[in-house]
């Protein structure tokens, strides 16, 4: 479908990358992961044909379909949200009129009236308001947004309607710039079994973890200015990178030791006649040797970091009752009573406009109620990030100095580049003023000063924004360490799943909460809809037979709570099979490494190392097959 052959792009003297050589081929599903900066928004660019590259060629095949998502854009239509998805595209409308007017000249007999009827056929026109409404409804539209002009929803709709006619109509290829960027949660996972089942060939950028491992089949990693394709998800990726690291990091071991040694000897043996040439050959040994670069990993600093403990709240963290929230016509909450409890990362779930970002506002109090009593518990220190709240910043800063600023004193400056580059600011990064920064950027830095100097009570308003996949992962790395309460509003499942001990599912002015993870929300969220249908299903039926439906229910209850209680026993033993393997490798390595130094006539001469490494070696061939036969053992009992 597209070759790319020698593919480079510079912007002056900076090179975002070169040499890129790859297929892209019909069906693959295909990730796009990198660092934000690396040019993958240009990469997109560069095969819509919007911009030039520097060197290199794209060939894509004749009369190839392209579908975009931009991040972005400005979306003018005077059709209704339906007549778009359904009348909006240029091939159909093309072809209608085309129809329409051998209709008129009374031409219908024609060869071409076939065609034409052939060709809507293939674009599935005769379906496609049928599948139009199905989509919108699981990106989240009612049925009353349908007749609903497209100019007037606000802009984060209007990105849902040309998503909407992207999923539906039949493009050869889509381009998928961030495409939850405006879902809720809910329309978010929709968006992922679509996309699980989607027939068709797309490039995806995304940071949430979950699509790019559940939903690929191939990834394309932009890094260093290279890009390779790997078949498989992220997860195959990650799992790539983690034993490529580990090999890298025990070659640099060894390495470093034999470096050592020869520094050793050199130093001791220079300055003697006798040994001078052997010291020189000892040098030039140094300087021969391979440059062994570790790859930055920018969770690592973070794993090593140690946060500031938080002063301890009460056990009633804040609560509302009573209260009451209207725009203008629009009454959002009435007489709505909530409380948060000490050691809480409860996640808002619900569509959008249900006012999950209301509440979170009336909890930071920075929106005033209407009535009611907000009543902030013992000992409470709030802190609210929002992606629109940048006035906290101070525009003369440095971005150093603005982090350091929420804790003069309290810790070092290299702790505070630690957290910095967690989250993209790196290098001279830290020296850009303030007022130069992009959105973005702001947003990062104004979540890097949380984490400097928390508060014991968070409220985060889709922190993923803006992050890459690594910081995503360093900020959930952080905050499973964060000894206080968060509430958070995120559309990224993995941050979901990874962070949330309790959901609140606001609907209809109210809230229900839910103990236990997100997945166990989802479940007990289907069983409620099962139950709704069941009771729909129960009023049509002139004569049901209640005792069979019964029956037919709690089996399917059963069902349920033996799919759990299997998922919870194989996720045990996954976790149990995943470190015995990453023990088998390490030794591995090691075993690798002893034989080959056993190898070098040098160190075989050396009785004692030479015995014990054979001795070692012995060690880890045991070791190995008894981690053979336990792993054998705990996969037998996968359920």
């Amino acid at each position: 479908m597209i070759t790319i052959s020698n593919l480079s792009k510079n912007y002056g003297a900076k090179t975002l990358f070169e040499g890129i050589s790859l297929f892209i081929s019909p069906g693959e599903k295909i990730g796009l992961i990198g660092p934000n900066g690396s040019g993958k928004s240009t990469f997109f660019g560069l095969l819509l044909g919007e911009a030039e590259p520097s060197s290199g060629s794209i060939q894509m095949q004749k009369g190839v379909a392209v579908g975009y998502l931009p991040q972005e854009c400005c979306f003018a239509s005077s059709r209704t949200v339906i007549e778009e998805l359904v009348q909006g595209d240029d091939r159909i409308r093309s072809l209608w009129r085309e129809k329409h007017e051998l209709e008129q000249a009374h031409r219908a007999d024609a060869p071409r009236y076939g065609e034409i009827l052939h060709e809507l056929e293939v674009l599935e026109f005769f379906s496609l308001e049928h599948k139009a409404e199905k989509i919108l409804m699981g990106l989240g539209f009612e049925e009353a947004d349908f007749g609903r002009p497209v100019a007037e929803l606000s802009g984060g709709w209007q990105m849902c309607v040309l998503l909407a006619k992207l999923l539906l109509l039949p493009y050869d290829l889509l381009l998928l710039d961030e495409p939850t960027n405006y879902l809720d949660l809910n329309a978010a996972l929709w968006l992922k079994d679509f996309l699980k089942g989607y027939r068709g060939t797309f490039i995806m950028i995304s940071h949430d973890k979950v699509y790019l491992t559940e939903v690929t089949n191939y990834s394309l990693i932009l890094e260093h200015g290279q890009m390779s394709k790997v078949r498989g998800s992220y997860e195959d990726y990650e799992r790539m990178r983690e034993e490529r690291r580990r090999h890298l990091e025990k070659k640099f071991e060894v390495q470093s030791k034999k470096r050592k040694q020869l520094e050793h000897f050199i130093t001791r043996f220079h300055a003697q006649p006798n040994k001078a040439a052997a010291a020189r050959n000892k040098r030039r040994t140094i300087e021969r040797m391979e440059v062994i670069a570790l790859p930055p990993d920018p969770r690592e600093s973070i794993r090593r970091f140690s946060f500031p403990r938080t002063r301890p709240s009460g056990q009633r963290v804040i609560s509302l009752e009573k209260i009451s929230k209207a725009y203008g016509e629009k009454q959002v909450y009435s007489d709505l009573d909530f409380t948060i409890e000490r050691g809480e990362r409860a996640v808002l779930a619900g569509v959008n406009g249900a006012g999950k970002s209301t509440l979170l506002k009336i909890l930071a109090g920075v929106l005033p109620i209407d009535s009611g009593v907000r009543d902030v518990g013992h000992h409470v220190e709030i802190g609210y990030f929002s992606q629109t709240r940048l006035d906290t910043l101070s525009p003369e800063n440095t971005v150093l100095q603005e982090a350091y600023s929420a804790a003069p004193g309290i810790m070092s400056q290299e702790d505070i580049r630690t957290i910095l580059g967690a989250f993209l600011f790196q290098g001279d990064d830290v020296e850009k003023k303030v007022a130069v920064l992009s959105g973005g950027e702001k947003s990062r830095l104004n979540l890097a000063k949380f984490l400097i100097r928390p508060p014991n009570f968070l409220l985060l308003d889709e922190p993923t924004t803006h992050l890459d996949v690594d910081a995503v992962e360093a900020l959930i790395m952080a905050l499973s360490r964060y000894e206080g309460t968060c509430v958070f509003i995120s559309h990224d499942i993995h941050f979901v799943r990874s962070m949330a001990n309790v959901v609140y599912e606001v609907k209809d002015g109210r809230v229900r909460k839910f103990f236990g993870g997100f997945e166990y929300y989802l479940e007990k969220r289907d069983e409620v809809a099962d139950d709704v249908r069941a009771a729909a299903s129960r009023k049509k039926e002139p004569h049901p037979d209640h005792l069979e439906r019964q029956r037919a229910k709690e089996e399917q209850k059963r069902r349920r709570e033996e799919e759990r209680r299997r998922k919870a026993h194989n996720a045990r033993l996954g976790i149990q099979i995943q470190k015995l393997e990453k023990e088998k490798d390490d030794l591995g390595l090691e075993s690798y490494a002893k034989a080959r130094a056993l190898a070098d006539q040098r160190i075989y001469r050396d009785e004692d190392t030479a015995r014990e490494y054979g001795r070692r070696l012995k060690e880890i061939g045991a070791r190995q097959a008894a981690l053979d036969a336990e792993i054998v053992r705990l996969k037998s009992q996968l359920l």
